[in-house]
């Protein structure tokens, strides 16, 4: 890897989060803490968790034994829509914190090697930025997409 990986995958990373928001503001008002089933998580929950694995993203660098995220059903409160709206400007802010830090890493920083469990054991960091990070947005991006079409049925 070299250094224009970092940037590239900075690209990658406001691409994705610029997807994700763009989405999260297609929510209803009204819909913010709707979930399909009682097991899935609410839309807020889905902005709150994705926050949560930014801010885990960067402890996880500094921490290597750090145990995985598991995002949880039902944490977030939203009880209007600016708090709705907060989480989302929350995610666009902590985006743009990502994008920077990821430029900012080196080939070496990106090809150290640190034990994540799901991955089996040891992986560069670039594979934690990658996959455990920027591909795990784009899998709950698609579950708000997914959501969406739900409500829209439901409207």
């Amino acid at each position: 890897m070299s250094f224009s990986e970092s940037l590239r995958l900075a690209q990658l990373s406001v691409a994705v989060r610029e997807s994700t928001i763009k989405r999260l503001l297609q929510v209803p008002e009204g819909f913010e803490s709707w979930r399909p089933t009682e097991a899935s998580l609410y839309f807020a929950d889905i902005a709150q968790h994705l926050i949560d694995a930014d801010n885990w993203l960067f402890h996880k660098l500094q921490t290597p034994e750090l145990p995985s995220l598991q995002g949880q059903a039902g944490l977030v409160d939203v009880p209007n829509r600016a708090v709705f709206d907060g989480l989302v400007e929350k995610l666009r802010e902590i985006g743009e914190r990502r994008k920077i830090f990821i430029e900012s890493l080196t080939e070496d920083d990106l090809s150290r090697r640190i034990f994540d469990s799901r991955f089996g054991g040891e992986v560069e960091v670039w594979w934690i930025i990658a996959r455990g990070n920027l591909d795990h947005e784009t899998h709950h991006r698609g579950q708000v997409a997914a959501y969406l079409r739900i409500v829209g049925s439901l409207r």
